[in-house]
């Protein structure tokens, strides 16, 4: 793929595209939400999280790929906004719900790219996440 800027206009249409499966789930999302009122990026890119989780537990290997795949472009290629997001709230979401829960992030962390997996061990030294 080529490079493309991605910021808050276009990095859910990214996500769109790349997880058809998410999107039932995306469209009740916006259905939720007041028409008239801007969502913030970070309840998007949360319900996207939701969706990823629900992948790492079900321990669904292609679409883990895809998922670090599609964190290590929202890093690579998210203005700051959207990499922030990404490397804090998305992969902070995943590390919480592991930790109260027990899901195993084995086969999520093992499909981590560099960018994702410098983050998600930056995260691991801040909070101690498990098994890394």
């Amino acid at each position: 793929m080529d490079y493309i800027q991605i910021d808050r206009t276009n990095c859910m249409e990214i996500i769109l595209l790349n997880f058809p499966a998410f999107q039932d789930r995306w469209d009740v999302h916006v259905a939720d939400w007041h028409p008239s009122l801007p969502r913030p990026i970070a309840l998007d890119i949360s319900e996207f999280a939701d969706f990823a989780i629900d992948t790492i537990c079900v321990q669904n290997q292609p679409e883990i790929a895809k998922i670090a795949a599609t964190i290590e472009m929202m890093l690579q290629q998210g203005d700051s906004i959207v990499e922030y997001a990404f490397r804090t709230m998305f992969l902070e979401q995943i590390a919480a719900r592991s930790q109260r829960t027990g899901f195993d992030l084995d086969v999520f962390t093992s499909q981590l790219q560099p960018l994702g997996w410098y983050y998600w061990q930056d995260l691991d030294r801040q909070v101690s996440i498990h098994p890394l």
